[in-house]
Order: structure tokens, then C-alpha cells, then sequence
């Protein structure tokens, strides 16, 4: 089957799939994983001497349950590689679409993708907004660290003409800033990161009025606490639902309208919940390990992402036949919150990284006080003063005037409790503490 067919049939099923038996949508997820796993070994140099090093054959992973023959993968193991292992072999480079992760343990990973993948990104996401209710007149607001520009020309194509309008509003703009959007632009959908979502309502709360035209929100990228959803739901007076996705693989979950629990994208990943190393039983929590089923520039097979969840029934018993997840523990990111009010979102320290640092493997961002952060920064690499003096001068333009700070250079980061890293943090305050 030629690549378009592939893409076609692919975009066809993540359509079609919602609507289908549990059965079917297993039996597709089997038949893809066979051919990710088989497209891995063939193209990618990492993943074969990885099955080879365990002995195991393309031709021995028939079943989800037979991925256990491998071994896992980290990010950390997939950043030491060269790109050219971890890249489809034969790829005309100029044509693949590059992204960059901010890091939920905060180590910054380049993506690489082709154009189908870039597509079929774009639509797990927009799958997702169908089944929460969006409608093609609708307006989205859409708080990200990119724009408009990372749509595919498709969908640019069909808002042109009026149809599922977006209006992107950047991730680091303040607070004021985004709630004025939200106003004026009168939007009927706003989606962005559960931090900022949570931030914003204050500015609707101050001003005693709702002023805004929404139906519901959308939250994601961070852990949607309870507390965080109520005081959402009760500023807007709308649903909030939540998602579950990462870079790596697009949306892997999101929240059913019926009954609370998350849809897990079973016909776009294997996500292996494990605990103490073995599968996870519903009501139980564990480590998420995802095997990638649709992408083809970069795969990723049994890939650790760090993030704890619980797991639900399979399948969900509103009848979609997705398993479910019940909770989602993954990445926190706090505002700085700096003298005279003044506030920042943490994870602007992430593109400051990636811009002057990519010598720095993993870091961390620790508000002490007002006026005074801590950053430390674990490197792959001896670097030179002039490298380390022009990052501080880019953190010290970034964290403004009033603000001192310390950049520490330590072997490794603490893990926070469950293991997991809390790379965006503030002891000024954050919801996450509050």
C-alpha cells in the first residue's frame, strides 16, 4: 500500500473507530502495531539493535501483551542516540516538519516529523474536539507556544473559508492579556494548559462579570487538580474537560462527557500502564509506557514517559470502545510570581534553555522568593564561560529587573514524591500547593 493510502485509510479509521465494536478497534490496533514494529526494526538502526540485543523478532510481537519481550525506553536513551538511529532511514530530512518538547521532566527532546504525520497529529487532536462538541462555525481559542502555523495546510485551508476558526494566543503572554482575548474575541471553545486556564480566571473573577461567550474549555498539558476544575468551572459556568497527550505521540486520552473517565486513543498507541513492573489492574496506579502505532519519521516502541496514571475499565461504560484511565499525574508548572505583582509563566525558562543551551541535558526552575530563583541544569557536555555567561544574561533579560538568581550545575535533579521530577515550580505560590 502506497504512503497516501496509508494516510487515507488511517484518517478514515480514526473517523470511523468512535463508532465501531471494542473488537474492531483491537483488531485494528493489533494490525497496527504489527506494522510499526515491523517498520522499526526494517528503517530505524536504535530499534533493531534493541530487538536484537533482547532476541526477539519482528515475527514475535503479535499481541500488545508480547511488547513485554522488550525492553522499555527512556527519553534520556532516545536523546543519547545519533539522530541518524533514531530516524527512519532514507528520509529526505528537508522535507520533515521539526518541533521541540519543553519536557515534562525537563529534558528538551527534538521531534521529527513528515508531513502525513504532521496530519495525522493534527487530527487525533481535532478528534477529540469533535467528540467534546465543537462545531464547524465555532471560534477556538487556543493558548500554545505555537500558532496558527503548525496546522496543516488542510485545516489553515478550511479556516480561511470560515470553518472550525482558530485564534491562537502564545502560551507566554500574561495573564491580562489572555483573559482580554477571551473577551474581545468572544471564542466558543478555550483550550490550553490547565495552569493557565486555572490563572486566568482571577482576571474574570476581578472584574464581576463572566464576559465571555464560552461553551466549554478544554484543559491539558498539566495535571488538572479537582480544586483547579471547580474554581474553573465556577468562574466560567461551563465543563471543563481534560486531556491526556504528549508530543511524542499527539492525544493519548481524554475525558469522556458521560461519565468523567478518560478515553484512551487505542487506535493511535498501546499505552501500558505498569506497576512494580507488571500490568497494572483497574483502580490501580502505574508508570505509562507507550508504543506508538501511526507516525512513521521518528516511532517510538515501549517508551517511558514518566507520568503516573490509574487505570479505568475496559472499555468505558458509556459504550466507546476505548479502555479508560481514571487519573492522570504528570507534569506541574507554576507562574513566578516576581515583586509588584509582576507574574511570568515557568516554563518560558524552557525556551530560553532551548534557545542558548543546547549543551544542557536536563534542568529544573525553583522560585525561592519574589525575588530570587533558583536554576539548575544538569549538562551533556563541558561547556565554555562565554556559553555559560551569554545563558545568564538571556535568563537574567528573560526573569526581568528586581530578580536575582543562581544557575547550579548539578550531577542530576531530585525526584519529587512518586518519582516524578517538578521541573516548574514556585514557593511563592502554586495551585498545585495552595
Amino acid at each position: 500500500m502506497s504512503s497516501d493510502a496509508n494516510l487515507a485509510n488511517s484518517l478514515y479509521r480514526l473517523w470511523l473507530n468512535p463508532r465501531l465494536s471494542r473488537r474492531s478497534v483491537l483488531e485494528f490496533q493489533e494490525r497496527m502495531m504489527r506494522r510499526a514494529i515491523r517498520w522499526a526494526y526494517l528503517r530505524v538502526p536504535y530499534y533493531r539493535r534493541l530487538f536484537d540485543g533482547a532476541g526477539v523478532a519482528p515475527g514475535d510481537i503479535r499481541t500488545p501483551e508480547d511488547l513485554r519481550k522488550l525492553p522499555t525506553t527512556s527519553k534520556q536513551t532516545v536523546k543519547d542516540q545519533s539522530l541518524e538511529s533514531v530516524l527512519v532511514s532514507g528520509l529526505d530530512r528537508r522535507g520533515l516538519e521539526k518541533t521541540t518538547t519543553t519536557g515534562s521532566t525537563g529534558e528538551p527532546m527534538t521531534l521529527w516529523r513528515t508531513r502525513s504525520d504532521a496530519l495525522l497529529y493534527f487530527a487525533l487532536r481535532w478528534r477529540v474536539m469533535r467528540s467534546l462538541g465543537i462545531r464547524p462555525s465555532d471560534l477556538m481559542a487556543r493558548v500554545a507556544p505555537r500558532g496558527t502555523e503548525e496546522m496543516p495546510l488542510s485545516w489553515r485551508l478550511l479556516q480561511r473559508a470560515g470553518v472550525y476558526r482558530t485564534r491562537p494566543i502564545h502560551i507566554l503572554e500574561p495573564p491580562q492579556a489572555i483573559a482580554r482575548v477571551v473577551r474581545d474575541a468572544r471564542p466558543d471553545i478555550l483550550t490550553g494548559d490547565s495552569g493557565v486556564i486555572a490563572r486566568i480566571i482571577r482576571e474574570f473573577v476581578r472584574a464581576d462579570s463572566n464576559g465571555h461567550s464560552l461553551r466549554f474549555l478544554v484543559t491539558g498539558s498539566e495535571v488538572l487538580t479537582p480544586n483547579m476544575r471547580e474554581d474553573i468551572r465556577r468562574a466560567f459556568g461551563r465543563p471543563v474537560y481534560d486531556t491526556y497527550a504528549a508530543e511524542e505521540f499527539s492525544v493519548l486520552a481524554w475525558e469522556c462527557r458521560t461519565t468523567g473517565l478518560y478515553h484512551v486513543a487505542d487506535d493511535s498507541v498501546i499505552l501500558e500502564v505498569l506497576k512494580d513492573g507488571r500490568p497494572a489492574g483497574p483502580g490501580e496506579m502505574g508508570e505509562t509506557i507507550v508504543t506508538g502505532l501511526l507516525f512513521r519519521a521518528m516511532p517510538f516502541i515501549r517508551y517511558r514517559l514518566g507520568d503516573q496514571v490509574r487505570r479505568g475499565p475496559d472499555p468505558c461504560p458509556c459504550g466507546a470502545p476505548f479502555s479508560t484511565l481514571e487519573s492522570i499525574t504528570g507534569r506541574m508548572t507554576d507562574y513566578l510570581i516576581f515583586p509588584g505583582g509582576r507574574e511570568v509563566y515557568a516554563s518560558s525558562m524552557a525556551y530560553v534553555f532551548h534557545k542558548r543551551a543546547d549543551w544542557i541535558r536536563q534542568y529544573e526552575v525553583d522560585q525561592e522568593k519574589e525575588d530570587f530563583v533558583v536554576l539548575r541544569a544538569v549538562s551533556r557536555a563541558k561547556t565554555s564561560r562565554t556559553e555559560v555567561d551569554s545563558l545568564k544574561r538571556e535568563i537574567a533579560l528573560k526573569l526581568g529587573p528586581g530578580v536575582a538568581f543562581r544557575l547550579e550545575f548539578v550531577d542530576e535533579l531530585d525526584r519529587g514524591p512518586g518519582g516524578k521530577y517538578r521541573v516548574f515550580r514556585s514557593r511563592v505560590r502554586s495551585y498545585y500547593t495552595d
